[in-house]
C-alpha cells in the first residue's frame, strides 16, 4: 500500500516539481483505495497531512515576522515606512510555500471525499443490540454480519477509559475471536449465549451486531466504522 510519510516535505531533496509528483502519486493511490470502498488507514493520514500542512503556513508567518525588516519604500499622505521581511526572498521557503500550496488543498479535496464516502457507507449499515445491554458497556462482543450472506464474524471489543478527537472521547479496541456460519434459524441470542458459556470473564457482555447490505472491505472499512457507531452508542 502506497503512503506518505509524515516528514515527506522536508525528507529527501526539496524540489517543487518532485515533491508535487510524489502527493499526486500518494493521492491517486488513496482515490483508488476509496474507489474499492477502503476508508482506512488513508482518511486519519489524510487528515494528519492536510492538518500538517496548515501548520506549516500558519508558522511559517509567525517565522517570517520573527525575521529582520528592510525599509522597502515610502508611501503616503501622511507618510509611512513600508517594510520588507528578508526572509520573503529565500528561495528555499519560496519553494516550500509553493509545495505546501500545491498539496494543501489537494489533501483537503481527497480528505472531503473520503470523509462523505465513510458518511455514505456508515448511513446503511444498521448497529443494534443483542438482548439487554448491561449498565457499563465498557466491553463486549461484536456480531459483523452480512445480509446476504450466512457468515458472521465475531469480535471482542473494549473500550479505553479516554481518547481525544473520537465520539464519546473513548476509544474502541477490536480482538477477533471467531468467524462462524449460521442459518436462517439460528438468533445471534444463541451465539451470545454460546460465547457466554466460552468465556466466562465476560459473564454479562454488551453485543451488539452490525449489519451490512454490501460485502464492504471489513479491516479497512466496517470495523473502523464501528468504532465510531458503538462509542457513539455506550457515550
Amino acid at each position: 500500500m502506497k503512503t506518505l510519510d509524515a516528514d515527506w516535505l522536508t525528507r529527501d531533496w526539496i524540489d517543487a516539481e518532485y515533491k508535487k509528483y510524489v502527493v499526486l502519486a500518494y493521492l491517486q493511490a488513496v482515490r483508488q483505495r476509496f474507489d474499492d470502498q477502503k476508508l482506512c488507514p488513508d482518511i486519519p493520514e489524510l487528515r494528519n497531512h492536510y492538518e500538517a500542512s496548515l501548520r506549516f503556513r500558519r508558522g511559517k508567518g509567525t517565522l517570517n515576522s520573527a525575521f529582520p525588516k528592510r525599509v522597502s519604500g515610502i508611501s503616503g499622505p501622511p507618510p509611512r515606512i513600508e517594510y520588507k521581511s528578508e526572509h520573503t526572498d529565500d528561495p528555499f521557503m519560496a519553494e516550500m510555500d509553493s509545495i505546501v500550496d500545491f498539496a494543501l488543498p489537494r489533501f483537503n479535496q481527497m480528505l472531503t471525499e473520503g470523509q462523505q464516502l465513510w458518511q455514505d457507507i456508515a448511513a446503511t449499515l444498521t448497529l443494534e443490540p443483542v438482548g439487554l445491554l448491561p449498565i457499563k458497556p465498557a466491553e463486549g462482543y461484536l456480531f459483523l454480519h452480512f445480509r446476504r450472506g450466512y457468515e458472521t464474524a465475531i469480535y471482542q471489543f473494549t473500550l479505553t477509559l479516554y481518547a481525544d478527537r473520537v465520539p464519546g472521547g473513548r476509544l474502541v479496541r477490536f480482538q477477533f475471536i471467531d468467524r462462524v456460519r449460521r442459518g436462517l434459524t439460528t438468533p445471534f441470542e444463541s451465539l451470545k449465549l454460546d460465547l457466554i458459556r466460552r468465556y466466562t470473564h465476560l459473564p454479562n457482555p454488551a453485543t451488539y451486531r452490525l449489519e451490512s447490505e454490501h460485502p464492504y472491505p471489513e479491516e479497512e472499512t466496517l470495523l473502523p466504522i464501528a468504532q465510531q457507531l458503538i462509542a457513539r452508542a455506550v457515550a
